[in-house]
């Protein structure tokens, strides 16, 4: 999949500017805004681009559209605000001090809820190997703003990395973090009408889970390593899992693994 950035139409220099410097930065050609995508797609052989204007870049690609999007991290914190469970951060531990590494940013809504119910107390850094959804999702983080000022800290507390998570884990000390967690992108999409998200998916990285980076991930660990997939999914069925959590009419499930 080859990238380039571009403009909204009548850009004026800054903005050119901006959008050349964050090409130069990526690796991805700076390309003259024409009249459609459509046509620059046809005269430059790329497949999408990374579009700059007065707000936040988005990612165009064969008609689909990428915005910087928290999932349901609203909702999710505004549940855990009044007293009411989420999956995933009730896996975390309770109190004390949390440091977590999300090796799979993606759309931000795991990372923003794990930093928000974190405040005070953890920190969490999330890794992006997809440089398209990197530089949406660094621009959206820094220029992220709620009326909720605990969300707005939350979001623009997490330290979001353009790396492969194979990579930067094995360039990690033993024990690093406290909890290590893994969302990669489901090869079976979970069919709801308000995850189209096509323009994500055509961006994303689709990297395989192996027993070897589960291992790795345990090593740089300190308590535990959290993996979300779907419930079929075959990694779970290696024995290093020390529980599988499970929702009747949920289409997920949390695999946790213990540093014992």
């Amino acid at each position: 999949m080859r990238t380039g950035v571009t403009t909204i139409r009548h850009a004026d220099s800054s903005i050119i500017k901006e959008a050349k410097r964050r090409g130069e930065a990526l690796g991805f050609p700076y390309i003259p805004r024409g009249d459609t995508l459509e046509e620059m797609t046809e005269e430059t052989g790329l497949s999408g681009f990374l579009i700059y204007g007065k707000q936040l870049p988005l990612y165009w690609s064969d008609g689909e559209e990428y915005r910087f999007h928290m999932g349901t991290a609203v909702l999710r914190t505004t549940q855990l605000r009044k007293g009411n469970p989420d999956r995933l951060c009730a896996l975390l531990p309770a109190d004390g001090p949390c440091d977590v590494l999300d090796c799979t940013f993606g759309q931000a809504g795991d990372s923003s809820t794990m930093s928000w119910f974190l405040t005070g107390r953890g920190r969490v850094t999330a890794l992006e190997k997809s440089p398209i959804l990197y530089e949406v999702g660094r621009a959206g983080i820094a220029g992220y703003e709620d009326k909720d000022e605990s969300l707005t800290d939350a979001v623009r507390r997490i330290h979001l990395i353009h790396a492969d998570y194979r990579e930067y884990l094995a360039a990690c000390r033993d024990d690093a973090y406290d909890v290590i967690y893994f969302d990669p992108m489901f090869r079976h999409p979970v069919k709801r009408r308000e995850n189209d998200m096509e323009g994500f998916r055509q961006a994303a990285a689709y990297d395989s889970l192996t027993a070897e980076i589960l291992r790795e991930a345990l090593r740089v660990c300190r308590r535990k390593v959290i993996v979300k997939e779907r419930p079929f999914a075959g990694i779970f069925r290696d024995p290093i899992f020390t529980d599988v959590r499970m929702k009747r009419g949920q289409s997920t499930a949390y695999g946790v693994i213990e540093k014992r």
